[in-house]
């Protein structure tokens, strides 16, 4: 069970169609990656009361639901062909797989990438991993929320170190983060050892 949420799961699922729960990104709802909307999805063609609005690398649906994410549906048929002589088709993702760490299995970047609602960022999305596995999407941050998780500030601070940054700019920096602005702070929780964690992102 996760315990490092900054706010409690909406219970989005709980409607007149059960939606299905994610264990990478368990809110889709409160992190602005789905939206409440009568819809027909463009992949399984039926009536929906939620629809996807993260990234799709792939083929762009016209409305998309969540149910065709969980199963995979969405993956396949949205893939795209490479134009190679083979004709390789390539599967569709929801979001890339950077600095995925050694001791992740290929089967839970799979399901992170092609099962699992992405995010939207500024620039690159970035899905950070802990304890050889996935963890789990809180959504955007500003400092004012991150207060709350000193070891995903404490990561950020680590990572502007790696670039260089001096103490006082990151200081700067930091306090400057906004949840519904720039540059933004995306919030994840370690689904072991619940450790919170933190990227960044500007535009």
């Amino acid at each position: 069970m996760i315990t490092c949420f900054a706010v409690s799961v909406s219970g989005w699922h709980d409607g007149p169609v059960a939606e299905p729960i994610f264990r990478y990104h368990p809110d889709p709802l409160a992190t602005g990656s789905a939206v409440r909307a009568d819809h027909v999805c463009s992949v399984c063609g039926r009536h929906r009361q939620i629809r996807y609005q993260g990234p799709v690398y792939g083929q762009r649906p016209d409305s998309l639901c969540l149910h065709c994410i969980h199963s995979g549906a969405a993956s396949s048929a949205l893939s795209v062909s490479t134009g190679d002589d083979e004709d390789f088709d390539m599967s569709a993702v929801f979001s890339d797989a950077v600095d995925v760490p050694d001791d992740v299995p290929l089967s839970i970047v799979e399901e992170i990438t092609r099962r699992t609602p992405g995010f939207a960022g500024w620039q690159q999305e970035s899905w950070l991993y802990h304890c050889g596995d996935g963890a789990a999407s809180l959504g955007p941050a500003g400092y004012h929320e991150l207060e709350a998780h000193p070891e995903a500030l404490a990561m950020l601070r680590k990572d502007h170190r790696h670039y260089g940054w001096a103490p006082p700019e990151t200081e700067q920096f930091l306090r400057g983060l906004d949840r519904a602005g720039e540059p933004t702070a995306y919030l994840f929780c370690c689904l072991h050892c619940d450790t919170s964690l933190a990227s960044w992102d500007i535009g």
